[in-house]
């Protein structure tokens, strides 16, 4: 019960986040996946399958490139493919197919994809090492499997202000990037699912937001989201106030340092 209902507040999430998840605001998640794209050195006639997919940023740009090959893009939050399909729609892409499901009853034969990707994904999983079978059994010999996550130092120290904050309603922070924020433990866990030849490297895609008002953008529409609905009715308006005050305090001649270090594994099956 306890592992389904695990997923079914991750899609909440997402479903209410969708809206706004390709704001300015958070925009690494485009920048990530332009340096995810170029990692994967795409021959033009692959089979590629993204996992978590959201909103396409990997999958549509991916599309582009394969002009000969194929893209599947999957993902729990059926209002996040709503997204990346208009994104397709938009470009006239026809390679391209997006399913909504879970990683653990995708329905591929073994064997489908050259190649896997998921960007930000795998630590939202109740069972990572799981998860990583499943891509991996779905993969064809020799196969790679190219994923990110981020380092501790995400979104610092913006993250701690919020933090410390939500710490007075009792409200911890949502702790599902930390199972995954060293290169140690992405190592151990794409071992632990057989996969090999594994290399990470991380590369910061942080930029200077121009005001206050695009982090609350981050907050609105990504996983802390969720942190700030516990907030007691009535008190949310007044705790942002305060919060965005001192983030305010933050800006420097560029504008708000937004910390974003991104690690970039892949590995073989």
């Amino acid at each position: 019960m306890k592992h389904r209902e695990h997923k079914e507040k991750v899609t909440a999430v997402f479903d209410t986040a969708s809206e706004g998840y390709d704001s300015p605001g958070t925009r690494f998640f485009v920048e990530t996946a332009t340096h995810l794209l170029s990692d994967m050195c795409l021959e033009g006639n692959e089979a590629l399958l993204d996992v978590a997919t959201g909103t396409g940023n990997v999958a549509v740009r991916a599309a582009q490139k394969l002009v000969n090959g194929s893209v599947t893009g999957i993902d729990i939050s059926e209002k996040m493919l709503q997204k990346a399909r208009a994104k397709a729609d938009g470009l006239g892409l026809h390679n391209i197919t997006f399913k909504c499901c879970d990683i653990e009853d995708m329905g591929f034969a073994e064997g489908t994809f050259d190649k896997a990707s998921c960007s930000f994904g795998i630590f939202f999983l109740p069972d990572m090492e799981n998860g990583l079978r499943c891509i991996y059994k779905v993969l064809k010999p020799g196969g790679r499997l190219f994923l990110t996550s981020f380092t501790s130092s995400l979104m610092q120290p913006l993250r701690g202000m919020l933090v410390d904050r939500l710490k007075g309603y009792g409200i911890e922070e949502p702790h599902f990037s930390a199972r995954l924020d060293t290169p140690e433990k992405i190592d151990t866990l794409l071992r632990s699912a057989d996969f090999k030849d594994i290399h990470i490297q991380s590369r910061q895609v942080g930029y200077y937001l121009k005001d206050e008002g695009q982090w609350r953008e981050i907050l609105f529409n990504t996983a802390y989201r969720n942190q700030l609905a516990r907030i007691p009715e009535g008190e949310l308006d007044p705790f942002m106030e305060a919060h965005l005050r001192e983030v305010a305090q933050t800006a420097g001649d560029n504008g708000i340092w937004l910390e974003v270090e991104v690690m970039f594994a892949e590995g073989r099956k």
